[in-house]
């Protein structure tokens, strides 16, 4: 009998023993985790989403048969705030895919993503709606 007491006695310390190991060991990496947080910052359109939308409309020209629906752009947003690799990623007829893609060609510069707050290149995708 108390060779069975000492026996789970010993296993039930071994066990705490691990418990508190994983503990700590989970305790460290989620230190390590908290310290190599990136500071990522998003492109703007200058004046924020409500000046691109503002843009939008003003530059867009009515395309028959679209009324109400939107076609999704991509581009690249340089270190410089210029756009380029200007594309359709979700489009609706030939004729509404290139007006998009032309109104979105026509934005000023944007304030460029960053990272770390060091300006970099980042892909954006903005929705062209027609009215």
């Amino acid at each position: 009998m108390k060779l069975k007491l000492v026996l789970v006695l010993g296993i039930f310390t071994f066990c705490c023993s691990e418990q508190r190991a994983i503990a700590q060991t989970k305790k460290d990496t989620d230190s390590k985790v908290a310290s190599a947080h990136l500071k990522e910052v998003l492109p703007e359109f200058p004046g924020g989403q409500g000046k691109l939308d503002e843009f939008i409309k003003s530059k867009l020209h009515p395309v028959k048969g679209v009324s109400g629906k939107k076609v999704i752009v991509y581009f690249v947003v340089e270190k410089t705030g210029k756009l380029n690799h200007v594309k359709v990623i979700k489009g609706l007829t030939a004729e509404a895919n290139k007006e998009a893609v032309r109104v979105i060609k026509l934005s000023p510069k944007w304030k460029p993503g960053s990272l770390n707050g060091v300006a970099r290149r980042a892909s954006y995708s903005s929705p062209v709606v027609f009215i």
